[in-house]
């Protein structure tokens, strides 16, 4: 986490170094000296760095008259002609046009045990390291490994290999110390117990055995979820007050770090689950005063009478709900639905109503499958249109995203956790499902993927009307 930017915008994966985001838009580079080579992220002549041949991140840069790419690391530090580097052998890596030849094995300071050979990756055997150890890829074409140790390093790494010693006093008083292995514990931060192949690697505290993934170095302190409507703090233990996270729905460890809610007694959510993308909007709260906005969407006229933004022009009075309204075109204005025995607030003067839940909506909202704050929108009654997640035509209020460029009917959004269905026994929950085939229970349709996550038609049924919502519900367990 230490050191990076990324986008907190919807459907939006861009994560990037801090160095990567200072890089100048036109470099002149050694390996390519005809030309100068521009920085751009739409190339599509090579996916594969000609220095390098790893393969190509968003960000590169091209040579567009000779079709010319580097990634850009290859292109802010160049290749020397000859490396003379304190951590390779004595013998010399000689770069032959766009070729790397390689004499002998390097020392990389990750495995100081034995030297790196570089060999074809095709040459490693069945039951040799495949992918790289400290980043978790697999490498292309060629790789840098040790036969004792089994030990697999991709040239990425070995040329800019992580750091050994990491010092950052928000994850720990005392310097940290990089295991170049990849085990199996519990982080003491996240508390999750796996495979550090995907977790950038873990460091470790030989005087406290404070044991850490890369990952999870350098989390923010206090953070703001699409979850929960208050702040949350990281707290190195958790303590026992606390039984299952508020996203993903399992237990929490009362003896590793996670995050909690100070006004909510009871609400925990684990680190790993809190910074996910599309949970977290990015942004480190701490030091930054919490401001109370009133969202309430109404003003009070008098008791049970109100002005509400939707109708400035007449006061609605509160109905009980002990009328029966049966009318089909009686319609709550805010979610298009029939009102039935609800309670509701009625203009008196003009055929304008609300449900009494649907004139309580905030003016502005978090929305669970985003991390943006959404705005209510009230104008343009009667002009229909489509919902961003449903796909349903509704010309009742909505929700914008702010630059409005997503639209989410009241109906859609209001959907939250836990979810109770007539058609299952057990609380549904929302979870994000990254292309894995299912079926939907409910309409027997697969759901389908539309990139930020893979979205199940979810068909929820209601006073005899099938309301489409475009979001995955998995049962408690």
């Amino acid at each position: 986490m230490y050191g990076v930017y990324f986008c907190n915008k919807f459907g939006c994966s861009i994560w990037l170094h801090k160095e990567c985001t200072e890089a100048p838009l036109e470099i002149n580079h050694p390996s390519h000296p005809q030309h100068p080579l521009m920085l751009n992220n739409y190339d599509d002549s090579s996916d594969q760095c000609v220095l390098c041949r790893g393969h190509l991140p968003l960000l590169r840069y091209t040579c567009f008259t000779c079709k010319i790419t580097v990634d850009i690391a290859c292109g802010m530090k160049p290749w020397p002609q000859v490396i003379e580097h304190p951590l390779c052998h004595s013998h010399p890596l000689i770069v032959k046009g766009y070729e790397v030849s390689a004499s002998c094995g390097v020392n990389h300071p990750c495995h100081s045990n034995h030297p790196l050979k570089l060999i074809a990756f095709d040459a490693l055997t069945d039951d040799a390291e495949k992918t790289c150890i400290l980043c978790g890829n697999y490498p292309r074409n060629v790789c840098y490994h040790c036969f004792i140790c089994d030990f697999t390093s991709c040239l990425r790494c070995t040329r800019r290999p992580p750091p050994l010693v990491v010092e950052d006093m928000k994850t720990h008083q005392h310097q940290l110390i990089r295991i170049s292995k990849r085990i199996l514990y519990a982080c003491d931060f996240c508390g999750l117990k796996r495979d550090t192949k995907y977790y950038h690697g873990s460091y470790i505290c030989h005087q406290c055995d404070f044991v850490v993934h890369g990952m999870c170095i350098g989390l923010p302190r206090v953070i703001s979820i699409n979850r929960h409507d208050h702040r949350i703090s990281f707290t190195y233990h958790i303590g026992p007050d606390y039984s299952k996270c508020g996203v993903c729905h399992q237990s929490i460890s009362q003896h590793h770090g996670a995050y909690s809610c100070l006004v909510c007694p009871n609400y925990a959510v684990h680190s790993g689950c809190a910074i996910e993308r599309d949970v977290w909007d990015g942004v480190e709260l701490e030091g930054i005063p919490y401001v109370t906005e009133d969202m309430t969407p109404y003003k009070v006229v008098s008791d049970g009478l109100i002005s509400h933004v939707s109708h400035v022009e007449h006061p609605l009075k509160l109905h009980k709900g002990n009328i029966l309204y049966d009318h089909e075109w009686i319609r709550c204005e805010a979610c298009r639905d029939p009102v039935g025995f609800d309670s509701v607030f009625v203009c008196e003067k003009c055929c304008f109503l609300l449900h009494q839940k649907c004139a309580n909506l905030p003016m502005k909202k978090k929305f669970i499958v985003d991390t943006e704050l959404y705005k209510l929108e009230v104008d343009n009654l009667r002009v229909a249109s489509y919902c961003s997640e449903c796909a349903t035509l509704s010309d009742g209020f909505k929700y914008s995203s702010h630059d409005e460029n997503r639209k989410v009917d009241v109906r859609c959004f209001s959907l939250s956790e836990p979810f109770v269905h007539a058609g299952h026994s057990h609380l549904l929950y929302f979870r994000k499902a990254y292309y894995r085939k299912s079926i939907c229970d409910a309409c027997m349709k697969m759901r389908h993927g539309i990139g930020r996550m893979s979205i199940l038609s979810f068909y929820v049924v209601t006073k005899k009307r099938v309301v489409k919502a475009g979001v995955t519900f998995v049962k408690e367990n």
